[in-house]
């Protein structure tokens, strides 16, 4: 039997992580189980465990690495490893693997690019092994949807994007005890996809290789299949994003499937949960349509799915008694009515929920295909503040159509935001990435005064410090996760319901257990120091 070291090297960066530490993702997961389901010996290892223990590597005959654009040094330097102790294939997938100059610039054989259910299916219904497929296939020089091929000769034969899986075919459950080789994965926030894809279809007004929309309405109107492809060829979603090219229109994975995965992460010692979904509000809302789900804010959300699901959540034993948490990631403004932040209130009651705002400029929103206004986010905000969530808003600069007066209009909003309860805005810098409308821009098309963008960024800054020092004398539940690296005597702790960083003093016995802390200041905008007040159950 065919054995394959699978290695999450997601933001890993050149080779060490910096930030959100606390977070795994479902991608290295899924594949492994999909290895598994097709007869070969695959086993999930983090990054850092096989850096660490190079051993490890002289007991597989293929590395698969999933890996993000940023972590191309650290997935230079596993490959150059592997080829030392080992020399066996190497497989890529991930974001990472969609993008060709780092194709171009990396040692493998073959590499997934999208979806891999229904490519990984294609290539096991004809050869029992990876190394069988490749030697054909670089042979013959035949061409997979879905998979690139390395040949000996370094031709490389490209087979696009994989095809959307059908919503039948999400229902594998992802590997379980394969997380015991991640570094506190017991007090790290482990993510559990909910729904595929995304459901705005909406395009951007341009794109960087020149093409102009022209306002057909396709996007907006008429029967949701023909909303799939644009009669020109945008791209469909925002501009910046290529969810909806990568991975279709949202699909729901099945309630008893993910219920099933949250109970044995909770058995393994899972202490927080993350519903992984572009928009939670998404799920199962393609039941309410005829054909694919293509429009991001009709109909509303699928409230009875929704309780439903949540409300069998909450029954799990490890959730009633509060030694896991649940929580969900982002929501569209558009889909955030009364009914679905009561719902998400009663649920989910003090954790965060992320909004996409990008700016407060309306026709940047529309120029860049957001299906949202900004008084629409000022309002979901409103409704999910007021139901016991705490808001979080994702803020974008340097985009492309980008003006003076867009930039202004954020900085005016800012305190529109902390006046109607938001905790925090995280700020990116707009990158191009592979198979979005604005993928060949490598700066905003219009000149800005970079003053405008420094005020912006200051502001955040003094936005989310303020934010930090209310918490001041708050009293939390965190998991104690391991020694701080410098500070002796220190120990770091992950909020449960997530936050900043805590830094607390104690004996490392008491890691892996979970206590309340009381927070006595904010170091920065991302850490805080704190005193134990009470020791509770241990996860590990």
């Amino acid at each position: 039997m065919e054995k394959v070291l699978v290695v999450d090297a997601n933001a890993r960066g050149k080779g060490k992580r910096f930030s959100t530490l606390d977070v795994i993702g479902v991608g290295p997961r899924l594949v492994t189980a999909l290895f598994r389901s097709y007869n070969i010996d695959a086993r999930l290892y983090a990054y850092e465990y096989v850096i660490n223990n190079l051993e490890v590597m002289e007991n597989y005959d293929v590395l698969a690495v999933s890996f993000m654009i940023s972590d191309v040094h650290a997935t230079r330097k596993l490959i150059d490893l592997w080829n030392k102790v080992n020399g066996g294939l190497v497989i890529l997938g991930g974001g990472g693997a969609l993008n060709q100059a780092i194709l171009q610039s990396l040692h493998f054989s073959m590499a997934f690019k999208g979806e891999v259910e229904v490519t990984m299916q294609n290539i096991f219904s004809k050869y029992a092994k990876l190394s069988e497929a490749y030697n054909v296939l670089s042979q013959e020089k035949k061409i997979i949807k879905g998979l690139v091929i390395k040949a000996q000769d370094g031709e490389i034969l490209d087979g696009g994007l994989g095809l959307w899986t059908p919503k039948e075919k999400l229902n594998i459950l992802p590997a379980i005890e394969d997380l015991k080789t991640y570094p506190f994965y017991w007090a790290s926030r482990i993510y559990v996809e909910v729904v595929r894809g995304c459901s705005n279809f909406r395009r951007a007004k341009q794109t960087s290789n020149g093409k102009i929309c022209t306002n057909c309405n396709v996007c907006h109107s008429g029967p949701l299949s023909l909303r799939i492809r644009c009669p020109i060829g945008i791209p469909p979603g925002c501009g910046y994003c290529s969810v909806p090219t990568v991975h279709g229109p949202a699909r729901s994975r099945n309630l008893y499937v993910i219920i099933e995965e949250i109970e044995r992460l909770t058995r393994i010692g899972a202490s927080r949960i993350v519903l992984s979904a572009p928009d939670f509000l998404d799920y199962e809302r393609e039941q309410l349509v005829e054909g694919s789900l293509t429009d991001p804010c009709n109909p509303p959300p699928n409230i009875d799915a929704i309780e439903e699901f949540l409300g069998k959540l909450v029954k799990i034993r490890a959730i009633a008694t509060g030694r896991v948490v649940i929580m969900i990631e982002n929501v569209k403004p558009c889909l955030v009515n009364d009914e679905a932040a009561e719902i998400l209130g009663r649920y989910l009651k003090d954790t965060p929920i992320y909004i996409g705002l990008e700016s407060c400029s309306d026709e940047l929103l529309e120029s860049i295909g957001r299906p949202s206004s900004c008084n629409n986010a000022i309002n979901a905000i409103k409704r999910l503040k007021s139901h016991g969530l705490r808001p979080y808003v994702y803020l974008l600069y340097y985009l492309p159509m980008e003006r003076e007066d867009d930039i202004r209009k954020t900085i005016e909003c800012i305190d529109d935001l902390e006046s109607n309860g938001v905790e925090r805005i995280i700020l990116y810098r707009f990158k191009p990435i592979p198979y979005s409308s604005f993928e060949k821009f490598i700066r905003n098309v219009t000149t800005i005064n970079n003053t405008l963008h420094e005020e912006l960024y200051r502001k955040v800054v003094e936005f989310n410090k303020k934010q930090k020092k209310r918490m001041q004398d708050m009293i939390i539940k965190a998991i104690v996760a391991q020694k701080h690296p410098t500070k002796r005597g220190y120990l770091i702790a992950y909020p449960q319901k997530h936050g900043p960083v805590v830094l607390v003093k104690g004996s490392h016995n008491l890691i892996g257990h979970r206590v309340t802390v009381k927070i006595q200041e904010v170091v920065t905008d991302r850490v805080v120091l704190g005193s134990i007040i009470q020791v509770h159950e241990k996860y590990i």
